[in-house]
């Protein structure tokens, strides 16, 4: 997952790719890093799928714009659009799901 630390950078990395998974860490959280490594994982077997990481410090500007305010948040986005959210206990076999899913959407819309 590759690690984007302003907003200017995670809106572009949005707009330029139809599916993205944008997953959002607080500092210190020992959660979020168990988490992150298990998304991350999930991630790095989908290369279709753009995948990315923030952690809240250092961009405080996302809590406003996604309204995440915990972490760890998980987001994916389609088309810009927010199209699926888990905070804090993240499923990971229903995130799978959902992004194999919006995959399929996506392949089957081109």
């Amino acid at each position: 997952m590759q690690h984007l630390t302003n907003i200017k950078d995670i809106e572009r990395t949005i707009l330029d790719n139809r599916l993205c998974l944008f997953f959002i860490k607080a500092p210190d959280c020992g959660v979020c890093n168990v988490m992150l490594d298990r998304v991350g994982q999930l991630a790095s077997g989908l290369p279709s799928l753009c995948s990315f990481y923030t952690d809240i410090r250092e961009e405080p500007l996302i809590a406003g714009r996604f309204l995440v305010y915990s972490g760890p948040t998980v987001l994916l986005l389609m088309d810009g659009k927010e199209v699926y959210r888990s905070s804090q206990f993240i499923d990971m076999q229903e995130l799978e799901q959902m992004i194999n899913r919006y995959l399929s959407f996506q392949m089957s819309v081109k």
